[in-house]
């Protein structure tokens, strides 16, 4: 489309990137109209927007039948560098990357710009670690009017959603779906949809699933596996609502990015305590309450959570992942996000029944006798309510294996 040069800002005293259009811009009125609205559409979207992790555009203009844009100037590379089997990164720089873009495009989204075209090409990294998306060339925009291209089909070949190949109406899990083919190939180099045709990779894209990233490596962690997965749903009910919900999902697995400077905002964790089922009826004066009186803490596949016969004082929730209940090396149950245990130990003060055990990468809230008690008393009539309705269940499928086992 053009070529872009490093140039000097003499008046900031700044290095910026110029884009210009190798073509010259039509002479009549009406081409040089839908010329004008092609290219200059990167500025109406991506101009709109400031964010640490989209590349910035600072001016546009036509001048001399010279069309260009002027762009923030990134030391770095793009993506593409990184998507090959010999130059991988870490698993946790790949993490970090895709949270800083789900975050970006989070931003992007409710300010009504749709990318439409993530893949590695259009997202740098710089020197220092930092992702930042760019090329908002093809980007759709919320109230204007769509880009005069010559046929309906937009996006690159590999990382196009299904909703798109079928035509259909896009909202921003369309970026989602691209963002997940990214993560996917920064962590394997691998595509997961690669057909010996293009018409066979939008087969792939539509109908088949990916392999799992075990397949290709063996070291990544079950989270990042359920995470990938989820981007990546064909059925836009079932992938990421928001790129904020995809970034939930990388802070609760990876304390990397809970605990660094990027840490997801307190308004934003409080939306994601939200989905948690043993939370759904709290109010979000009782949920800020909860946030700021209690910590996650994290266990490694098979880490023993507590040992029955132990005396404590303490609930659990489960805010990611899941936990086997043994009693006498028996199996009781398995529990899953947004269930609670030791509630009984909790309540009745007495030696812990049953151990626990997590089955895979698992983030829990730990919440003391001391810390409900400093709570308001209508957070802690709140939490005696989920506790009283978790045991009637329990009660109630213990009575029936009993009856079963009569």
């Amino acid at each position: 489309m053009g070529v872009v040069y490093l140039a000097l800002d003499p008046l900031i005293d700044r290095q910026v990137a110029i884009k210009t259009a190798l073509t010259p811009p039509p002479k009549d009125l009406p081409r040089f109209q839908q010329f004008y609205k092609l290219f200059f559409n990167e500025v109406r979207a991506a101009g709109k927007l400031t964010h640490p992790h989209i590349v910035s555009v600072y001016d546009a203009a036509v001048e001399d039948k010279i069309c260009y844009l002027v762009l923030e100037y990134i030391d770095g590379l793009t993506l593409k560098e990184f998507c090959r089997e010999k130059s991988l990164l870490s698993v946790e720089k790949v993490v970090k990357i895709i949270f800083q873009c789900a975050k970006a495009l989070d931003y992007a989204h409710k300010s009504g710009v749709i990318h439409r075209d993530i893949k590695p090409g259009n997202i740098m990294y710089t020197k220092n670690g930092t992702a930042k998306i760019s090329d908002f060339g093809i980007a759709a925009i919320e109230g204007a009017m769509d880009l005069p291209h010559g046929e309906s089909l937009t996006g690159s070949v590999y990382y196009i959603s299904p909703e798109q190949l079928e035509n259909k109406p896009l909202t921003a899990q369309t970026d989602i779906f691209s963002l997940g083919v990214v993560m996917y190939e920064l962590l394997t180099g691998i595509k997961p949809f690669m057909g010996e045709s293009e018409v066979a990779t939008y087969y792939q894209i539509s109908h088949v699933d990916p392999a799992p990233l075990k397949d290709h490596r063996t070291d990544l962690p079950t989270s990042l596996e359920q995470i990938t997965r989820k981007a990546l749903e064909k059925d836009r009910n079932k992938r990421y609502q928001s790129g904020l919900e995809l970034a939930s999902d990388l802070s609760i697995y990876f304390d990397h990015l809970r605990y660094s400077d990027e840490e997801i905002k307190f308004e934003e964790k409080h939306n994601a305590l939200r989905r948690i089922v043993f939370f759904q009826d709290f109010t979000p004066s009782e949920l800020s309450e909860v946030l700021r009186a209690t910590q996650w803490y994290e266990y490694d596949t098979q880490s023993t959570i507590i040992s029955e016969g132990e005396m404590d004082d303490s609930f659990y929730i489960i805010v990611a992942g899941k936990v086997l209940v043994t009693k006498n090396e028996r199996q009781i149950a398995i529990l899953k996000r947004g269930d609670c245990f030791g509630e009984m130990a909790y309540i009745g003060k007495i030696k812990r029944t049953a151990t626990i055990e997590a089955l895979e990468n698992t983030i829990l809230m730990k919440i003391n006798a001391t810390i409900v008690d400093q709570m308001s008393l209508g957070t802690q009539l709140r939490f005696y309510k989920v506790f009283s309705n978790t045991l009637i269940k329990r009660l109630a499928f213990t009575t029936e294996q009993v009856s079963k086992g009569s």
